[in-house]
Formats: C-alpha cells, structure tokens, sequence
C-alpha cells in the first residue's frame, strides 16, 4: 500500500488527473476500474473521479509494484546544463529553446526541453507556450501545479503578449493584419486559413528589414489569438512564406525561420509574482544571424 497526503503542487486538480500522472499515465478506464474497486482510495474511502483535490487529502494506492511499473514511462537521461535558462525562481522558468528539439517528449520518452529539466515530487516541469519543434526561441515552462494553473489562464485569456521575428519569402512593404477561419488536418499535421468554419486567427505583422540576397522581409510579428502554426500558415495565405518552411510553400533554409523573441507580461500576484509587468527577450539563434545581418531598413 502506498499513501500520498496531498500537499501544495498537487492539491487544485481532479483526483482521476492525479491518478494517471502518479501511475504513468495508463489508460483512462484502467483509473476508474481502480477507483471502482476501491483499489484507490481517497481519505479512506471511495472516491468519484472528479473530486477536486485539497491540501491534506489522503490517497492511498493498494496497486502492485508491478502494475505500476507497468504503467511508468521509460527514463531517460540527457545532459545536465543543456537548457539556456532566461529567467527562474521558485514556480516558473524561461528557456530559450533550440531549433529541432520537441518542447514535450513524445510517448516514447525521447529527448525533450522539459525532459531536461528534472521535477520534483510528482509533479514534472510542462510548457504552457509550446513552440513547434524547429520554431526557437521564449518558452514558458511551470514547475508547480499552480503556476501551471495560473500561466495557462493567462494563455487561455491572452494576457501575454508574445512577439516573434519572422524571415519571408518576398518584399513586404507596409504592416498588416492578418484575420481569418483556421482548421487543422490532424492526420496531416497541416493547418490553412479559409473562408468557412473554423477558428478566428489574428496575427499582426511589422515589416523592419529587407533582405536583398535572398529576397526576403525580416517581420516582427505580434501572434493575437495561439492556434497551431497560425504565423506559418497565415504567412503561406499571403503568398509569404517563411524561409525554410516546406510544410507552407518556404524554401532556402535548413528550417522554418521563426524565433519566439519576447514576452511581455501584465501585472501578476500570487505564484507569478516574479514576471508581473516584466518584459523578456530570447537572442535569436545562429542560424538567423546571417541573415538578420545582412540587411537594410524598409
């Protein structure tokens, strides 16, 4: 038998969400046969899923060590130090993260920016602000269950303003903005802007520098609403691609050419007392210098 007393990290989440983080993440119905059978109990007694969790909960656990380790995600060391770390206290911590690198692992436990990052108790950093694995830059990581909470309500709620650098295919001469329906294929991984349902997307997009080699606008862009590659795909539906994006129509370049660069966040108590009103940047990486460099203002 093993006993769990609910402390701070834990307390403000479903029972059945506990559950599965603590055991490994098994299948859904696997938690609620257990619950059933009062195999899991909840101080004392049997318990409903959905019961939010306080501090001082009992949850005890009279599962075998064999079907938890049935259950436990594979563990995998990476190397200590490679995380550039932009700002960190107690609940919250910002990395500048590299190109080609997934910012959650996958089911197979590969490497990953928070599996870098080693968790205390049960509780395992997450991104709140997750980048596409070849999209750089700001990434905002929770280290406790309530700044998780917390970070994304404000996400939820944007009250982040987030800004990238973004370098285009062609001569973009004026600021735009950008509105439109987004879909997603998921089957494809490949989302598009159209006129019939879907979800408002807003992106707003400043162009500052010309890159006469290569034909391309270096744009700083102000993502209003978070879908999934909205800057990538808005940029295609103008016939804009970025740099390095083949999954939109881009080319030229080993990747998609799209930096998270700053982070500006609104007045804030509580756990994330630390980030109220303070403005933070990610210096782009080594691949985009070249070109940033060579440049001149539109």
């Amino acid at each position: 038998m093993q006993e769990i007393v609910i402390n701070t990290n834990q307390a403000e989440q479903r029972l059945d969400k506990f559950i599965h983080r603590h055991l490994g993440k098994p299948p859904k119905s696997f938690v609620q046969k257990l619950l059933r059978k009062k195999s899991i109990t909840l101080n004392g007694k049997k318990a409903d899923g959905s019961h939010l969790l306080v501090v001082g909960d009992v949850v005890r656990f009279f599962v075998s060590q064999e079907t938890i380790d049935k259950f436990a995600a594979p563990v995998h060391e990476f190397p200590a130090g490679e995380v550039d770390v932009i700002f960190e206290d107690d609940h919250v911590i910002l990395l500048n993260k590299p190109a080609n690198l997934s910012a959650q692992p996958d089911s197979l436990g590969g490497d990953s920016l928070v599996g870098r990052l080693r968790g205390e108790g049960d509780f395992q950093p997450v991104t709140v602000n997750r980048l596409d694995k070849n999209t750089t830059g700001i990434t905002i990581c929770a280290k406790t269950l309530p700044a998780a909470q917390a970070l994304s309500k404000l996400i939820h709620d944007r009250k982040i303003q987030k800004v990238y650098i973004g370098i285009a295919h062609g001569r973009i001469d004026k600021e735009m903005t950008l509105r439109g329906n987004h879909t997603k294929d998921k089957t494809r991984n490949v989302a598009k802007i159209t006129e019939g349902d879907g979800k408002i997307a807003h992106t707003q997009i400043i162009p500052l520098y010309y890159e006469y080699t290569r034909d391309a606008t270096v744009l700083e862009i102000h993502l209003h609403t978070g879908r999934s590659h909205q800057i990538r795909v808005h940029l295609q539906s103008i016939n804009h691609p970025l740099l390095g994006d083949t999954k939109y129509g881009g080319k030229g370049a080993g990747r998609q050419m799209l930096h998270a660069h700053k982070l500006v966040f609104p007045k804030l108590t509580g756990v994330l007392a630390s980030l109220s009103s303070k403005t933070f940047t990610a210096s782009p990486p080594d691949d985009m210098k070249p070109i940033l460099k060579n440049t001149q203002k539109i």
